[in-house]
């Protein structure tokens, strides 16, 4: 089961969820960047308290005594452009964390079974056989782009021990349909909506976050 985080206990997440989210805040693009940005950090240390440590006896000037560290980073992944904010904010947690970059874009039309149709371009990969894989999406809507790369990350990068997708914001069922499809997967979001609209959108979701993050595409 996906884990949702509780903003109504933590009123700090929330504000950063209403800044991406008003039509008002969100026109400022640096703002919507760094609310991304401060997401994608507070959900870096909620994953941590999961993922491996060892214990290190660390000496003081007065005798020693053990710490928990990660017993090893985790393997970054993101997709140009939408999630660069959320991925900084994530590294300057997992400081030492290798980072595959993935170029994808969907196709226009509309969605199939639940499933957007992708081209994948660009791929900057990095070992991941044995370690923990963590996919940064500030919107998790289909889930399409996740699946994909999935399965191109494991043909030519090896077989994660572990995979975690974290999302600002995911459709319910799309999360829920990751963890089933990819092996060893759980999901982290920081808001779940409830809706897709007929071009998988999610509702109310917050627009294009690619867009907000770094101005329009130029369309043809």
């Amino acid at each position: 089961m996906p884990r949702i985080l509780d903003t109504e206990s933590n009123p700090i997440l929330g504000t950063h969820l209403r800044t991406i989210r008003s039509v008002h805040l969100q026109k400022d693009p640096h703002r919507f960047r760094e609310a991304l940005h401060e997401i994608g950090r507070f959900m870096a240390y909620e994953i941590a308290k999961g993922l491996c440590i060892d214990m290190e006896q660390v000496p003081t000037p007065l005798g020693t005594k053990p710490e928990p560290v990660l017993a090893e980073t985790p393997v970054l992944v993101t997709v140009l452009r939408a999630s660069l904010p959320m991925w900084e904010g994530m590294l300057s947690v997992f400081r030492d964390s290798p980072t595959i970059f993935l170029g994808a874009a969907r196709r226009e039309g509309l969605p199939k079974n639940g499933r957007m149709e992708i081209d994948m371009g660009y791929a900057a990969l990095a070992d991941v056989e044995g370690r923990t894989l963590i996919y940064i999406d500030p919107m998790i809507a289909t889930g399409s782009t996740i699946e994909i790369a999935h399965a191109d990350i494991t043909k030519k990068a090896g077989c994660p021990s572990r995979v975690i997708v974290a999302g600002a914001i995911g459709y319910l069922r799309s999360v829920e349909r990751l963890e089933s499809t990819i092996p060893r997967c759980t999901a982290i979001v920081a808001s779940a909506d409830p809706e897709l609209n007929e071009k998988g959108y999610i509702v109310p979701g917050l627009g294009d976050a690619g867009d907000l993050a770094f101005g329009p595409k130029l369309t043809s």
